[in-house]
């Protein structure tokens, strides 16, 4: 699997503190997933006790375009 990164995600993995081993798990085993606009794609996932939510575009066969990712905090 070959990830890029939109500079708005570059500046926020490190405070979100998202693994990118996370990313993938969530892009292939998503719990949850629909389309949105610009073909782009929410992946939801719950991960280590916490759900991550993940919004990319596909490259080629392999490629993914993250374009956020974050943690959605629990009520």
């Amino acid at each position: 699997m070959k990830l890029s990164f939109s500079i708005h995600f570059q500046e926020a993995v490190f405070e979100r503190n998202i693994n990118i081993d996370h990313l993938k798990k969530v892009i292939h085993e998503s719990d949850q997933s629909y389309s949105t606009f610009g073909e782009r794609t929410v992946a939801r996932k719950v991960v280590d006790g916490k759900t991550l939510e993940v919004v990319y575009t596909r490259g080629g066969k392999n490629e993914y375009r993250i374009i956020t990712a974050y943690y959605i905090l629990s009520e």
